[in-house]
């Protein structure tokens, strides 16, 4: 059996960023067992470089997260969160590195999914984030964070999305969509994936499928598509630019939570699977801070020194980077 081509999408976001984002879909008749769609690429070839998306694997319908070894310390790569059914393993081959993957979350041909991933330093080291929205279920889940040993890391390069046959089954069709990509730069101003160059990548492995390919635009969405009989749309090439309608930035609302008790020990708050999730919690009492932290999971803190009728104010940052405020007051604990 002979592979597909690859085919890519690259962006233009050629600058450093700490959140990517995207949303994908595959049709039912793209979904080919043994293919990689990837969504997002980051840093290939450079420090913190990698990637995620979606696979159709003998075991199941799977959300990888892959991450290649550092370059500027011998330090492994360790989770620093696991979601549940998320298991991690060490990859060898293209590199070396820790790769994420989970079947149980999984995901369904015809149905969108949104995926975020955030860096952040946290102490000498820089976290990864990865996060999913089922657009149909209308769930998020934290799927991992990866601990890597060097500071400052961040989506230096351009975003790339790719479609990948990985076992040499060319003689199927998978396919594709691609819609609301973003980065936030640095100054906390979103770029759309306005604009995108796709390319096919062929080679000694592909000569029997070299021609089947595509991609193109449909309105607000990109897509890809290689293998079986597909041929490429008249005037696509091997390389062409393309450009889509989006929005400027990522139109999720804002966290939502509720401060669920607040006691002269403990204020806990609860925020709905449905919402975009958490990312970072700072909690005053009166005008005083008690407590600020990068925290994804963390829903409670210790209240020292509080009294009956004082006022708490709990503020959450969620992954996109926007800012929920509640207040309320201190009651007794019974």
């Amino acid at each position: 059996m002979a592979r597909a081509p690859s085919v890519w999408f690259h962006y233009d976001d050629h600058f450093p960023g700490d959140i990517i984002h995207q949303s994908v879909l595959i049709p039912h008749d793209g979904a080919t067992l043994d293919t990689y769609y990837c969504c997002m690429q980051w840093n290939a070839g450079g420090e913190g470089g990698g990637y995620c998306g979606l696979q159709d694997h003998p075991n199941g319908k799977a959300l990888i997260y892959s991450v290649w070894d550092p370059i500027q310390s011998n330090l492994p790569i360790k989770p620093a969160f696991t979601g549940m059914w998320t298991e991690t393993q060490k990859f060898g081959n293209e590199g070396t590195g820790l790769k994420s993957m989970n079947f149980a979350i999984g995901w369904q041909p015809d149905q969108w999914y949104t995926l975020v991933s955030r860096v952040w330093n946290y102490g000498s080291h820089t976290y990864f984030g990865f996060w999913i929205y089922d657009e149909t279920d209308k769930q998020w889940t934290h799927v991992l964070t990866l601990d890597f040993p060097v500071k400052s890391v961040m989506f230096n390069t351009s975003t790339g999305s790719f479609v990948e046959d990985w076992a040499g089954t060319g003689e199927n069709m998978r396919k594709v969509f691609f819609r609301d990509g973003f980065k936030r730069k640095s100054d906390g101003t979103w770029f759309p994936f306005a604009s995108g160059n796709f390319n096919v990548v062929r080679g000694t492995g592909t000569a029997n499928h070299s021609d089947n390919y595509d991609a193109g635009k449909i309105q607000d969405r990109y897509y890809l598509a290689s293998g079986g009989t597909i041929q490429p749309t008249a005037g696509l090439g091997t390389s062409k630019r393309f450009d889509v309608k989006t929005h400027l930035e990522p139109t999720e609302k804002p966290i939502d939570f509720t401060i669920t008790s607040a006691t002269p020990k403990l204020v806990t708050w609860t925020v709905p699977v449905s919402s975009t999730p958490q990312f970072k919690y700072t909690i005053y009492l009166g005008s005083h801070l008690v407590a600020m932290d990068i925290t994804t999971e963390v829903t409670s803190h210790v209240l020292s020194g509080a009294n009956v009728g004082d006022t708490v104010k709990v503020i959450l940052e969620d992954i996109l980077g926007r800012i929920t405020t509640r207040m309320t007051t201190v009651t007794d604990e019974d």
